[in-house]
């Protein structure tokens, strides 16, 4: 990907002047548009910045007006909100400011997999029909003309705020609060939903003389801001700030019990945290279940039911990181096997069954690897031969505006220039990825660069947490103000190891040329090849606050090779192909050499216990005999950063696994723990002796225990202790569980079918991980 080094800038020393500290907070505040002083001031601090007027959005004194009057009136009041976190926050900021001043107000968020986003008519209608008064939308309702006929027949009032891309026509109702009607520029048309519903409550609340009591509602417009990914400029960014700091010592029973059950320390709270730990967990609820439970953990004063919430939360996010990564491994597995999808301007897959609440998720890690926009289907939960999907974009590509223009291929469509989704005919997905990636190329804005943006360039030794506080001073970061990006070139790998769950992370020890040792974090790590030779290298500096102890932690971003290792030639990759010779063993060369085998016992093997290497049992190579096949992409990048190996003897032996074959296989396992195991089983050692993907051996555990065959208890070191079943549980989730492990096997066997007969085995192997 192209790094897009900083350009020279001017007036940089007035502002260093005015703002104190290292000079390069400075440099990269010019650099990023701050020309003066005093915008650099009310850039780093809220207290100098000074807010819009809230009714500068159009209509937006005629919704509170409406609203403060049927508060007064006593009149029965619907919000309706979306399911994502800006649209939660949204609905329980409404709620809980409109129920404060004593307004009798209800809410309705609709159900993603069977509504969807926006407004349903027939949900509506009985809505209407029990008598609701006023409907007020929140980050939503811009395009439901339709339904604000229908209120307006019923003599409802249709209130709308929201800010999404706005149609030709507006919707004929009263208001329609969307900052997206402003000027570009304007400081309020960043705003997210949560943001507009912000600003309409500081209007009721100055009708109501309460004014000033909305800044108790600032910690969920924070919340919404960083989830929904707004950018942070004006409005948006001081309502930010400021929502921060009262995130900081939440007041709110629902966080502070969401916090504890995240492990999340509020006192270090950043914009991070709250995109990487609390959102998430937040949008579990709406990917996966019913979203109105966040409006009752965000608005209760129980603590009990906000701790019981809170524990869902916890046991959706873990549900959604294993659909994550099982849809993750299906879209990789798809371009290993069809390579030639990634011909087009943008990733178009479908995939069988993917989860619609969590395609999105991983079209983003797809974008992010792969710098291109990224389009997943499904056909889950949708009329026989309709698949849906969600796009994530990449600067300069308006994705809502290309679905738009290939509308006549679509049945539906909507979004941003980000994010958009749409539904169509599955016969038609190939027209649909040929004519998407004609429209990309032709809509593209050159003048948007794509790429990295380099900041600053620094020696190893100017790195310290000195430098990182004072880089901090620019956050929150986010969408419109990035982390800081620093470079630093000609490095060398000293060491470096797997860490984390999974071993799915990289430890990485650099050296610079002047001798300077820095360690950088390299999220994901294990899904690359390491860089040999020496590096230039882009990462961000961050302060680490973990369990009260700070420190200095660098997070790998990217790299290139160095200028000094132009004229080193990387250690070639080499691949000897045995899968069809009759006697693999008389082809292998001399020990010593490692061998790669998973699945099968080692009392059956033709090798010396100390040669073999697994997931388990990692160890390094030079030369690694292949003798059976990783479960998915992911182990196979996994098995060559475990190994390090540059020749492959490749036999790849494999015996496809059925759903009961599996079972039984597990069953066996589990008894042998038992036995030999009394403290505990480790669980990679039980994938690398199956030979399965982590992700397989979780549910098959589960389906075991809800069959009640197993009592499963997870301990400390991600170790597993056996114990006798319960009674069996609901045969709905039994079938799901049976399901969704049938779809894991199919996934691996086609994997490992692919590298039996693939032509570009060679490709395999030298690709950094696709």
């Amino acid at each position: 990907m192209l790094w897009i080094m900083p350009s020279e800038t001017l007036h940089w020393e007035a502002i260093h002047e005015s703002i104190g500290g290292h000079e390069l907070a400075a440099r990269i505040l010019a650099q990023r548009g701050i020309s003066s002083p005093e915008a650099a001031r009310s850039f780093l601090n809220p207290e100098y910045y000074t807010p819009a007027d809230p009714r500068e959005l159009p209509d937006l004194a005629e919704a509170a007006e409406r609203l403060y009057q049927a508060v007064v009136r006593g009149e029965r009041i619907l919000v309706w909100g979306d399911f994502d976190v800006d649209g939660q926050t949204a609905t329980a900021l409404l709620v809980d400011a409109l129920r404060g001043m004593g307004g009798s107000v209800e809410y309705h968020i609709p159900n993603r997999l069977t509504h969807g986003h926006g407004v349903q008519v027939d949900v509506l209608e009985e809505k209407l029909q029990a008598g609701i008064d006023v409907i007020l939308t929140c980050d939503t309702g811009v395009g439901a003309d339709r339904e604000a006929r229908l209120a307006k027949q019923h003599g409802v009032p249709f209130l709308i705020t929201d800010h999404h891309a706005l149609p030709e026509t507006l919707p004929d109702a009263p208001a329609v609060v969307n900052p997206q009607r402003l000027a570009p520029g304007h400081p309020l048309r960043d705003l997210p939903g949560v943001g507009v519903a912000y600003k309409l409550i500081q209007e009721v609340y100055r009708l109501a003389n309460w004014q000033g009591d909305e800044i108790r509602f600032l910690d969920l417009v924070a919340l919404g801001i960083v989830a929904d990914v707004a950018t942070q400029q004006h409005d948006t960014r001081y309502l930010l700030q400021l929502g921060i700091e009262r995130l900081r010592y939440p007041k709110r029973i629902g966080l502070q019990e969401l916090m504890k059950a995240a492990q999340v320390d509020p006192s270090n709270l950043s914009a991070d945290t709250i995109g990487f730990q609390v959102g998430p967990r937040l949008n579990a609820l709406g990917r996966l279940d019913d979203a109105s439970l966040a409006v009752t953990l965000l608005t209760t004063d129980s603590v009990e039911q906000a701790r019981q919430i809170a524990s869902q939360l916890e046991s959706l996010n873990n549900e959604r990181k294993n659909l994550e990564n099982l849809i993750y491994e299906a879209a990789l597995s798809q371009l290993v096997r069809e390579p030639s999808l990634m011909d087009y301007e943008s990733i178009v897959l479908n995939g069988p069954r993917w989860h619609p609440g969590v395609i999105g998720i991983v079209a983003s890690r797809l974008v992010e690897r792969y710098g291109k926009p990224a389009v997943l289907l499904t056909d889950w939960g949708n009329s026989p031969g309709i698949v849906r999907g969600s796009a994530r974009s990449v600067p300069g590509v308006d994705i809502g505006r290309a679905f738009a223009a290939n509308a006549e291929l679509l049945k539906s469509h909507g979004g941003h220039p980000g994010a958009a989704g749409c539904s169509l005919e599955e016969d038609l997905v190939p027209q649909f990825r040929r004519r998407l990636s004609e429209t990309i190329a032709a809509i593209r804005d050159d003048s948007i660069p794509a790429g990295r943006v380099v900041d600053a360039e620094v020696a190893f030794g100017e790195v310290t947490m000195k430098l990182a506080d004072e880089l901090n001073r620019l956050a929150p970061f986010g969408a419109g103000n990035p982390p800081v990006h620093l470079l630093t070139t000609d490095l060398v790998i000293e060491s470096h190891a797997l860490m984390g769950i999974g071993k799915k992370h990289r430890r990485i020890l650099l050296k610079d040329a002047s001798g300077v040792e820095q360690t950088v974090i390299w999220w994901r790590g294990s899904e690359s090849l390491l860089p040999r030779g020496p590096i230039d290298l882009l990462y961000i500096p961050r302060m680490n606050d973990y369990k009260g102890s700070r420190a200095l932690q660098l997070e790998w971003l990217d790299w290139r090779p160095a200028a000094s290792a132009v004229s080193v030639a990387a250690p070639e990759v080499r691949v000897i192909d045995l899968r069809d010779v009759p006697d693999p063993l008389s082809a292998l060369p001399d020990p010593p050499y490692g061998v790669w085998v998973e699945g099968l016992p080692e009392n059956a093997l033709p090798f010396e216990p100390e040669m073999l290497v697994s997931r388990f049992k990692p160890g390094q190579h030079e030369y690694l005999v292949l003798w059976t096949i990783p479960p998915g992409t992911a182990e196979f990048n996994e098995m060559l950063a475990l190994t390090g190996a540059h020749t492959f003897y490749v036999v790849a032996h494999n015996r496809p696994a059925a759903f009961a074959d599996f079972i039984a296989q597990l069953a066996a396992r589990i008894k042998y723990a038992c036995i030999a195991y009394p403290e505990g089983f480790p669980f990679l050692q039980l994938a690398s002796a199956m030979g399965q993907r982590e992700v397989t051996l979780r549910y098959g555990l589960d389906w075991l225990a809800e069959k009640g065959e197993v009592g499963v208890e997870w301990l400390d070191g991600d170790r597993l202790q056996f114990m006798v079943g319960d009674v069996p549980t609901d045969p709905e989730t039994i079938r799901q569980l049976e399901s969704s492990i049938g779809a894991l096997l199919a996934e691996t066997n086609a994997f490992r079918v692919y590298v039996q007969k693939t032509d570009s085995l060679e490709a395999l192997f030298r690709e950094t991980g696709l």
